[in-house]
């Protein structure tokens, strides 16, 4: 009997993942959970710690981000940009707000 009570908490726990929303900003950005990297994000990096999964792009065309942030923001994204001291480049940090407030 034990055993069929894990196999459906392993089924029910499955369907779950499934459904669970896809969590990058490059699928937040796309549509029908499709994937849409930016022209403007030239250099990506993906850095993973226990919990937490950081998301940074270095950019020199910030101003055509600017839309594609303030959309990654409503949709649950804590942004963070660096400018450049000189010129247009930036470095944008992304991380989700939720696990920015459970850290």
């Amino acid at each position: 009997m034990t055993n069929i009570i894990n196999f459906k908490n392993f089924t029910r726990t499955a369907r779950t993942a499934q459904a669970a929303p896809l969590r990058t900003p490059y699928h937040s950005l796309g549509a029908d959970q499709a994937m849409r990297v930016p022209a403007w994000a030239e250099q990506r990096s993906v850095y993973r710690s226990s919990g937490r999964t950081l998301y940074v792009v270095d950019t020199e065309h910030l101003a055509d981000a600017r839309a594609d942030l303030k959309l990654l923001d409503r949709a649950g994204w804590d942004v963070q940009v660096d400018k450049a001291p000189t010129g247009t480049g930036a470095r944008i940090a992304f991380t989700r707000r939720d696990l920015v407030r459970a850290a």
